[in-house]
C-alpha cells in the first residue's frame, strides 16, 4: 500500500500528465495537500523528490515549478541519457539474472496495451519501470541514480511533445514498443554490445521525434 508521500508523487506525476500543469508553473503545497486530504509534510517531501530527481526546479522562497523545456536542455539531456542508459543496457546484458530479464520481457506486452488503449498514465508507469529496471539490473548504483534524474527530466519533454500525450483522436504511430522489445531481445542474448547500440537508438529516435520533426 502506498504512503501519503508515495501517493503524493504519483498525484503530481498525473496532474502534469493531464495538463492541469504547464511549463513555467509554480507547484504549491498549500494547493495540493487539500486535494488529497493529507497533510503538507508528504506533499513537501514528494515536491523535493522531484526536484531532487531532476523533474522540478526550485526558486528560493517561491517553491518548486515546472521548468521551462528548450532546445539546448533537451539536446544536452537526451545525448546524457544515451551515455547513461546505453551502457546501463550493456552491463544489464553481462549481469541481470534471468529472472530479472524474464521481468523485462513480461513487461512488453503492456506497451501495445498501453499505446491501443491511448492511456497515457499507463504508459507513463510502464516506459518508467522499463528504463528504471534497466538501469537497476545493470548492477551500477551510480548509473542507476544518474539514469533516473535524466529520465525524469527528459519527460519534461516528452509529456509535453510527445504526440501520444496530447489530447487528440489522431493515431499517433510510434516505434517505442518494438524498440523496447529489441533492447530486451539483446540482454537476453547477453550481447552488450547490441544492447548498447539499441538503446542509444531508441533514445535517440524519442528525442529526434520529439525536437528535430
Amino acid at each position: 500500500m502506498e504512503n501519503a508521500e508515495e501517493r503524493a508523487y504519483r498525484h503530481i506525476i498525473s496532474e502534469i500528465l493531464t495538463g492541469a500543469y504547464r511549463p513555467g508553473d509554480f507547484l504549491l503545497e498549500l494547493d495540493i495537500a487539500p486535494k488529497l486530504n493529507m497533510s503538507r509534510t508528504p506533499v513537501s517531501r514528494a515536491l523535493g523528490r522531484l526536484v531532487l530527481e531532476g523533474f522540478l526546479n526550485k526558486m528560493p522562497k517561491k517553491g518548486c515549478y515546472i521548468p521551462i523545456p528548450t532546445p539546448k536542455d533537451a539536446e544536452h539531456v537526451f545525448t546524457a541519457r544515451q551515455v547513461a542508459e546505453g551502457e546501463a543496457a550493456a552491463l544489464a546484458a553481462q549481469y541481470a539474472t534471468d529472472q530479472e530479464i524474464s521481468f523485462l520481457e513480461s513487461g512488453r506486452s503492456k506497451d501495445h496495451t498501453a499505446f491501443e488503449n491511448k492511456d497515457r498514465e499507463m504508459w507513463a508507469n510502464v516506459n518508467e519501470e522499463f528504463h528504471l529496471s534497466i538501469a537497476k539490473f545493470s548492477g551500477n548504483q551510480y548509473i542507476e541514480r544518474w539514469v533516473k534524474n535524466m529520465f525524469w527530466r527528459s519527460n519534461i519533454y516528452i509529456f509535453y511533445f510527445d504526440g501520444f500525450y496530447k489530447p487528440t483522436n489522431v493515431v499517433v504511430e510510434h516505434a517505442t514498443p518494438r524498440q523496447h522489445e529489441a533492447i530486451v531481445r539483446a540482454i537476453r542474448e547477453r550481447d552488450p554490445k547490441e544492447a548498447r547500440k539499441q538503446m542509444k537508438l531508441h533514445i535517440y529516435t524519442t528525442f529526434s521525434k520529439l525536437l528535430l520533426n
